[in-house]
């Protein structure tokens, strides 16, 4: 049931796959509508709408035409594997599917050939990427090309070019074939066929080769090989070899099965004897025997359980599910897996070859050292050159202008320039002449090369420098060294290699051998140097690394990685081939392909190689055998013992059926692991990156459109089968309906009514089959009497009122209507019960209670709903007089119609309308035009009168409130003031109370403490009564002490506040005789004699004073 390759086949070759997702589609819509009546019967029981269809056609289930269908061509399959004297995964699928089918099971025989097929188409989608990145290589060609004869130019195909004809190829474009150069001197970028970094120089006699890309000027070359004959086809058809080399990678599942079905087989046999035996044998008393017919028919089940569930469909999907799981660990790190089976080889890998440019090297030229001659200092050398090679293209010059760039360094300006192709730069400018290019060039032109600098050369040579020289009118200057730079993480990336188990690590390049050895210099030691191969040496070198053995050491198992055509043939030989970068096509034919960072994920991709044999190893050998087992123990044997009844016992093939899927689970559950691997380890790659890769080869792709469509043409079965799917998608999507909260979905088959869908996703028959009326149930909608919103009509010319031409249009009876209304006279002007006329604008508001009904009551709901309210109206309006309705009538009328029309929608037909008024609104009731200034004049004298007794109103209340606000203050102002009075009186009696306690009386404590000292004195002589007339007047001494302190305290307080912010002079002496007196005078009162005027202050208190002999004021001591 899976694909394997044939011999015949090649690795051009593309397959197609259709059938084989064709036949798998149908066995899925096939077991889905098997089971779509389960499921949709329950989300029917849960709220939904969805349809319900009979589970069988022609008398037969749609799982047993599937279970038939998918397998009859599993059957066949494993048929001719038998006849091929191989068995495999698809012979377990078979045996499982046809037991199904005789249990009586047809859906679970549909559910194991349809996992089956999913599977294979897992593995043909990997294969189809696979064979579409190594077909590309043959986008090395271009094309077309310009044809030379005689004399005139031609736009040809490639395929029509003969051995001898003349190209033309202008500055950009590919070489189309092998050839020699007759006219033309250029550049030729050849770093993807030889692997060199910087552009060879061609001139007239030189040889080309197809696939090389000119860089400056026109080249006319003379065809010597064409197409396979070329080197770049030699290239592809080395690379189709190789790769047809490779082993196809066995699939582990079919590896495995080998062992595991004749286990099955055995263990089917095994059970179905001991059940027969158990059933028949002399163990059972005689009376329970079963007869043989009855025994086998018993025995089956149990058998037919060990089949089902050791259904290999864990065993089918260990690999792919491993690998889907790694191919998205490695989605946006950079990294593409071009060949599955490759990712699996790099867990052996042990030995490792790279390429130079490009790979270990950025591929760009730099300016690493300068060589001054004459006295000429380096910046003004490297000056020089930028100057003459400012404004051109080539590589080299590139390099130049960027280290002046980054020097800071100002460029002079030229007179004139002349660039020859292949050789340098002439410039004329203010100080002179100034050539920049190769040794020889400058010798042709007369420069010459002093000996001693000769030797400089050399050197720069031998350290993989390419030399530019620069001089002037027969003088040189200088020399620049130009080399390529070793990427920043590649010496990392080797010491890892290395850490990593990798026993050989080499360098294949196309580069001169001293290029080659100072880029290894730079490396970890170890690694082997081969340099100036070409391509087909290339794959010689890798041939001779993986034939390389060691005693005692497994096989050698080679991953190249390169980033050239040149190393297609290499990468295609490799057990493993990584490309790097992604700009140029033709590196697609590696295994992997590094789209960022070409070198710091191949460690990574090593351990996560390993990790997912690890998985995959999980997968078959526990949840493939393991759970299997288990489940062959639990429903073949012990299910039957522990079935309660027949039905029970009958149902163990279902069971089996359910457990199956549990080894399956688990290895996509085992297998999801891998997708969080490391998943710090890595920087993710930037999706800008490949997105702009993509577009530019679209819009490479895209501008010639003759050979877009040729492209389409040519593969039009598929071009058309991929239309009519897209196109079969949207039809049947179409058929997914939302209907949204507040709606119901009338849905109509061929015109019939079939049902009303509720709010929720429905799945219904696409257009035309089926169509949708959306009604809105929830919401209120409205119709409108006399007049027409702009909503209804969109802007009309006839509109109600017209505000750029009516003068006083602003003074409309009763309301302001909008802009745009549009009025209907024959619905709005109605008779009134005395002959008078009225205008009416109303709207009637509903909801849609039962949708199904409004809509086939009538085919004009709402122009029904707008009569019936019209003809009730004029009803109403007639039955009352002119000034009652435009007075007190108005919310009557109102309510007398909505009850009116209800009774009338539920009547006019069976079942009524389907709608539940919400109300009858009249906006709009007055006069007709000719009457309104009337009533206006009316209503400004009445809206004036009220305006005057409002405002009367107004003022009383504002007078009374204001009077009530002045005789609430003043009396809680006296409140207050009475309440400040009260508690300052209070506050100074308790202070003059306690002053006058204080004075007279002695505390309890201290009078008792006085009376027991008095009366047990020392002296023991001494009568009590003359002790107690002691202590009275101890205690009456100790009063007066205490008033007399109380008295000083109170004096000494009144002296502080007195003094406080008083000028004050204090003696301090002792020894002066005489009176002092403290004098304390107002400040404001004039001079005493003898007594100084205070000095300038704050204000004081009144003056007053103090007697000397009350008061003394003592000196510090």
């Amino acid at each position: 049931m899976h694909r394997e390759r044939l011999a015949t086949e090649t690795i051009f070759d593309s397959p197609n796959h259709l059938p084989l997702y064709a036949f798998t589609a149908l066995l899925t819509l096939l077991v889905g509508a098997d089971l779509g009546p389960l499921l949709t019967g329950w989300l029917n029981q849960n709220g939904w709408e969805l349809p319900v269809w009979d589970r069988s056609i022609l008398g037969y289930r749609f799982a047993l035409w599937a279970a038939i269908l998918g397998g009859a061509r599993v059957l066949y399959g494993s048929i001719d594997s038998l006849l091929d004297g191989r068995f495999g995964a698809d012979l377990a699928l078979a045996i499982a599917c046809i037991a199904a089918i005789l249990v009586g099971e047809p859906l679970v025989a549909a559910e194991v050939v349809l996992i089956g097929l999913i599977g294979e188409c897992l593995e043909a989608v990997v294969f189809e990427r696979t064979q579409r990145s190594v077909g590309r290589l043959v986008e090395l060609f271009p094309k077309r090309c310009w044809r030379l004869r005689d004399g005139t130019e031609e736009r040809v195909f490639v395929d029509e070019l003969q051995v001898g004809d003349t190209v033309v190829v202008k500055p950009g474009g590919k070489v189309p074939v092998d050839g020699i150069i007759r006219q033309g001197t250029s550049s030729v970028d050849v770093k993807a066929l030889t692997g060199e970094s910087v552009p060879v120089d061609k001139r007239p006699g030189d040889a080309v080769l197809a696939g090389s890309i000119n860089q400056l000027g026109a080249l006319t070359i003379e065809a010597t090989h064409l197409a396979k004959d070329t080197v770049a086809g030699r290239v592809i058809e080395l690379t189709g070899r190789a790769l047809q080399e490779k082993a196809t990678l066995e699939r582990i599942a079919d590896r495995y099965a080998r062992l595991f079905l004749p286990i099955v087989l055995a263990l089917a046999a095994a059970t179905f004897l001991v059940s027969l035996l158990a059933y028949m044998g002399p163990f059972r008393p005689e009376t329970e025997r079963l007869r043989l017919g009855s025994a086998i028919r018993v025995s089956i089940y149990p058998v037919l359980s060990v089949l089902v569930v050791a259904c290999p469909c864990a065993l089918v999907l260990a690999t792919p599910a491993a690998v889907i799981a790694t191919l998205g660990r490695l989605a946006g790190t950079g990294v593409l897996v071009r060949r599955v089976a490759a990712f699996e080889r790099i867990a052996q890998v042990n030995v490792v070859a790279f390429d130079k440019t490009g790979t270990l090297t950025e591929g760009k030229l730099e300016v690493v050292d300068r060589y001054p001659l004459q006295g000429t200092s380096p910046d003004e050398l490297l000056t020089l050159a930028a100057t003459a090679e400012q404004g051109s293209e080539h590589p080299i010059a590139r390099a130049i202008l960027s280290a002046a760039k980054s020097a800071q360094l100002s460029l002079r300006p030229i007179k004139r320039l002349e660039a020859y192709p292949g050789g340098g730069i002439l410039a004329i400018g203010q100080t002179g002449t100034i050539l920049v290019g190769s040794r020889r060039w400058l010798q042709e032109r007369g420069v010459p090369i002093p000996e001693s600098f000769s030797r400089i050369l050399q050197q720069m040579d031998e350290s993989g420098q390419t030399a530019v020289l620069i001089a002037g009118e027969k003088v040189l200057l200088g020399a620049l060294g130009l080399s390529d730079r070793l990427r920043p993480e590649a010496a990392g990336v080797v010491a890892d290699l290395q850490q990593l188990g990798v026993r050989e690590i080499a360098m294949l390049s196309g580069d001169r051998q001293a290029v080659a050895d100072a880029i290894v210099r730079q490396l970890p030691p170890g690694v082997r140097v081969h340099a100036e191969l070409w391509p087909q040496q290339k794959v010689e070198q890798i041939d001779r690394l993986a034939a390389e053995t060691e005693p005692n050491q497994p096989p050698r198992t080679v991953m190249m990685i390169g980033d050239g055509i040149n190393d297609a043939p290499a990468l295609a030989k490799a057990s493993i081939g990584i490309a790097v970068g992604g700009t140029d096509l033709v590196v697609e034919s590696g295994d992997l392909l590094m789209m960022s960072e070409p070198l710091r994920p191949l460690p990574f991709l090593i351990r996560l190689s390993r990790q997912m044999l690890r998985i995959m190893r999980q997968n078959i050998l526990i949840f493939g055998f393991g759970v299997n087992f288990v489940g062959i123990a639990l429903i073949a044997w012990i299910w039957p013992m522990l079935a309660w009844s027949p039905e029970w016992f009958e149902r163990g093939p279902l069971m089996a059926a359910i457990y199956h899927q549990l080894g399956s689970l688990l290895v996509l559950l085992n297998s999801m692991r891998l997708l969080m691997f490391e998943r710090r380890m890595l920087p993710e790659a930037i999706p800008a990156t490949r997105i702009r890769q993509t577009i530019e080869r679209w819009s490479s792709q895209g501008t010639n459109f003759g050979d877009w469509l040729h492209d389409r043409l040519h593969d039009w079965p598929r071009s058309l089968a991929m239309l009519g799917s897209i196109g079969l998608g949207v039809w049947l999507v179409s058929g997914i309906v939302i209907i949204q909260p507040g709606e119901a979905g009338i849905v109509k088959r061929f015109g019939e009514v079939v049902t009303v869908l509720p709010p929720g996703l429905s799945m219904r028959y696409p257009w035309p089959i089926e169509q949708l009326d959306r009604i809105a149930i929830d919401r209120i909608q409205i119709v409108e009497i006399g007049f027409r919103s702009p909503e209804m009509l969109g802007r009309s010319a006839t509109t109600m009122f017209d505000r750029s031409s009516a003068a006083g249009a602003e003074l409309t009876w009763a309301s302001v209507h909008q802009a745009g209304t549009q009025r209907i006279p024959e619905e709005s002007v109605l008779i009134t019960g005395d002959g008078g006329l009225v205008e009416l604008l109303a709207t009637v508001r509903f909801t849609i209670h039962d949708p199904l009904q409004f809509r086939q009551a009538s085919t004009d709901p709402e122009g029904m709903i707008r009569a019936q309210t019209e003809s009730i109206l004029r009803e109403s309006i007639a039955s009352r007089a002119f000034l009652e309705i435009l007075t007190v009538e108005r919310s009557a009328i109102q309510d007398e119609v909505t009850k009116k029309l209800q009774r009338v929608c539920d009547r006019i037909v069976e079942g009524g309308l389907g709608i539940q008024l919400d109300g009858v609104t009249l906006h709009d009731l007055h006069p007709p035009q000719e009457v309104v200034p009337a009533y206006h004049e009316v209503a400004r004298a009445i809206q004036s009168r009220d305006r005057s007794l409002n405002d009367a109103k107004a003022e009383s209340i504002r007078t009374r409130g204001k009077a009530l606000e002045s005789s609430m203050s003043l009396t809680r102002a006296a409140e207050a003031t009475s309440f400040e009075r009260v508690t300052d009186a209070t506050a100074v009696r308790d202070a003059f109370l306690a002053w006058k306690q204080s004075r007279t009386t002695i505390p309890r404590a201290e009078d008792i403490a006085g009376l027991l000292q008095a009366m047990s004195g020392p002296d023991a002589g001494i009568a009590p009564g003359i002790r107690w007339m002691g202590w009275q007047i101890h205690r009456e001494q100790q009063r007066q002490i205490r008033g007399q302190l109380t008295l000083f305290r109170l004096g000494s307080e009144a002296l502080v506040r007195v003094l406080q912010r008083r000028d004050k002079l204090l003696i301090d002496a002792m020894q002066i005789p005489g009176k002092r007196t403290l004098w304390i005078l107002d400040p404001a009162s004039p001079n005493l004699g003898g007594i100084p005027a205070p000095l300038p202050g704050p204000p004081a208190i009144p003056a007053m004073v103090i007697p000397s002999d009350s008061t003394t004021i003592r000196p510090n001591p």
